[in-house]
């Protein structure tokens, strides 16, 4: 473990480490969230299950399960001080889209998405994912389509926040 002397936490590295013991079980990280201090580190991780389709869905048993051997890990990696804390959950029915193979895995799923606009431009819209586009310039799509039938094409840059849509 990391001494009181030695507080200077390689958060990447952890992360990193985090992101291949969860693969090594059939999970993945979704978000990965820091608070607390340098001596008392607290990290929240939301993991969902490998390549899974929405309705998978992530028990507390797997929760538990993701937990127990990421705590045995990072404890004989000694990368964080005995205080740490870690919160181990899943990404709840409203999946945050985080990164692009979020957005390519759930094509065909209802999303919420939040876009940084201008003063008095409309920032939210609801829909159907229809497609993900990459171009070769590197510039990066969505596709939805609104209740109304209207198809819209976001830049992924340009989303603020995006979440999948549970239909109760």
């Amino acid at each position: 473990m990391i001494s009181g002397d030695d507080l200077s936490l390689d958060k990447k590295q952890i992360e990193d480490s985090m992101h291949k013991e969860l693969q090594q079980i059939g999970f993945e990280p979704v978000v990965i969230q820091w608070a607390g201090t340098q001596k008392r580190p607290i990290i929240r991780l939301r993991i969902d299950t490998l390549g899974q389709r929405s309705s998978a869905g992530v028990t507390i048993a797997d929760c538990t399960r993701a937990s127990r051997h990421l705590e045995e890990k990072l404890e004989q990696e000694q990368m964080l001080p005995e205080t740490y804390v870690l919160e181990v959950s899943s990404p709840g029915v409203n999946r945050p889209l985080v990164k692009l193979g979020d957005w390519e895995r759930f094509v065909g799923e209802s999303v919420a998405v939040q876009t940084q606009t201008g003063e008095g431009q409309r920032s939210r819209y609801e829909g159907k994912l229809l497609r993900v586009n990459t171009e070769k310039e590197g510039s990066q799509s969505a596709e939805l389509q609104l209740e109304d039938g209207t198809e819209l094409r976001l830049e992924l840059c340009a989303v603020k926040k995006a979440n999948l849509l549970y239909e109760w």
